[in-house]
């Protein structure tokens, strides 16, 4: 590695001559240059994957082979995004999110090894449009971890996505799959509520209710079919109503 620099100003040297202090007629010196360049620009980059923060984590193995299904966020495979790691925003970074561990999984510079990123230290991370903030253990909320954020405002919705490993009914299949589960919260002045319903989220945000509630029949929102959605805007509308 520390022969980088010295390399740097060599080829910096060479690119800073004028054309004539070049022979014309020997093609030999300028593929050397070229390849001097190229092996440069490997050096540099082996060397600055090497040194970011992004990658520093410790070896994931997947666990649960041979179970239904898959313990990621989306998809078996990785999806791009963001992540705000160790002080620094990296973008356009292949993960995965693994509700079963609730932990952050990326490949190291190399691409030949997984590693699982230090939970304390990714502050959120954006993954296919869906935004996941660390939230510490609070009142209300005993299960410090990810948290995908739903809504921000006077008020914070979030929903915590798991993944759980189930057997089968019938204990001779020796079967097991992944299922999902959530479970939706409403932060308010700084207490997390956990939201199962229409009738729980509307307890939540009892000073405004009436009007709430005509919200939600004008608008057709439905906790059972749509949790998401319907926590979403009627968080949404209760911070109009609070400005």
């Amino acid at each position: 590695m520390k022969q980088v620099p010295v390399l740097v100003f060599f080829i910096g040297s060479c690119l800073a001559l004028p054309p004539r202090a070049f022979p014309q007629d020997h093609p030999a010196d300028s593929v050397f240059l070229q390849q001097a360049v190229a092996n440069l620009s490997q050096a540099y980059k082996k060397e600055t994957a090497e040194n970011l923060r992004l990658y520093n984590g410790t070896e994931y193995l997947r666990q649960g082979h041979g179970v239904k299904g898959f313990p990621f966020f989306q998809s078996a495979d990785k999806l791009m995004g963001d992540v705000f790691y160790d002080g620094t925003l990296y973008r356009d970074v292949p993960m995965q999110y693994d509700l079963e561990e609730d932990n952050l999984v990326i490949s190291d510079y190399s691409g030949n090894v997984f590693i699982r990123l230090v939970k304390e230290k990714v502050r959120y991370f954006i993954m296919d449009g869906h935004r996941f903030v660390l939230l510490p253990a609070a009142e209300g909320l005993s299960q410090p971890g990810f948290y995908e954020e739903l809504y921000a405002g006077k008020i914070h919705a979030y929903v915590k996505r798991q993944k759980k490993m189930a057997l089968s009914v019938n204990a001779s299949d020796n079967d097991a799959a992944y299922l999902p589960v959530a479970g939706y919260f409403i932060e308010k002045q700084g207490i997390f509520y956990g939201i199962s319903s229409e009738r729980s989220a509307l307890s939540v945000l009892n000073d405004k209710k009436e009007l709430l509630k005509k919200y939600i029949r004008s608008n057709k929102l439905n906790f059972k079919k749509h949790p998401e959605i319907f926590i979403a805007r009627l968080s949404d509308y209760y911070t109009q109503l609070k400005n």
